[in-house]
């Protein structure tokens, strides 16, 4: 009975510990899956695939002559919504991701020639990193990467890894809403809660990939 009593002690204080620990960790999570790198001269401006505000950054700093280049990233598409008949017979208009990306940079003043696309239905920051890696070829590059804030320090990790001979200067975009205490926030608190169990993921040695 003594013995019983002591395990479940020890049981109880390790999880303990390990909510103490767990609990720590995820309040400066935020905090840390942000990194920030001032802008210098590249040869490319990457604006990792996932959200459009990344696009606009990457056009204020082609503006602002930080890079000659932007690339443009083909992702898998998302699964098939129900939505999607319904905009079609609305009248939406029907761009497939490349023509989207045209149009959108060719609002934001920035010329079809600036502009060069690689990859072809890669899942994950992994894949996307490593499409880059086969569209660039050897050499030594300066990247000028824009991303979500929370994305930042797995995908800057991923492309040091994938791609150990590049310059990666990590930068976040402004225009995605972030908030530091992002447990507070409800627009913040999934993105950062999803982007830890992603990055523990990656860590462990798992990658999401088209081919799965």
């Amino acid at each position: 009975m003594k013995l019983l009593q002591r395990l479940l002690a020890l049981v109880g204080a390790l999880t303990l510990v390990s909510l103490l620990a767990g609990g720590t960790v995820m309040y400066f999570a935020g905090e840390w899956m942000q990194v920030h790198d001032e802008p210098v001269q590249a040869d490319y401006i990457l604006p990792l695939a996932g959200d459009a505000n990344r696009w606009i950054y990457a056009a204020d700093l082609y503006k602002q002559g930080f890079a000659p280049v932007i690339l443009v990233s083909k992702p898998a598409p998302a699964p098939p919504s129900a939505l999607s008949p319904i905009h079609k017979a609305m009248g939406y208009p029907q761009y497939d991701l490349m023509e989207y990306a045209r149009r959108l940079y060719g609002v934001l003043d920035v010329p079809e020639a600036a502009l060069q696309m690689f990859g072809d239905g890669h899942l994950s920051t992994v894949e996307e990193a490593e499409a880059l890696r086969d569209f660039l070829g050897p050499g030594k590059h300066r990247l000028l990467v824009v991303t979500s804030p929370y994305h930042a320090r797995r995908a800057k990790l991923v492309l040091s890894l994938v791609l150990p001979d590049a310059e990666i200067r990590m930068t976040v975009t402004p225009y995605e809403y972030f908030d530091p205490q992002w447990w507070t926030d409800y627009y913040t608190a999934p993105k950062v809660v999803l982007e830890a169990a992603k990055c523990a993921y990656y860590l462990l040695g798992g990658v999401f990939r088209s081919s799965d």
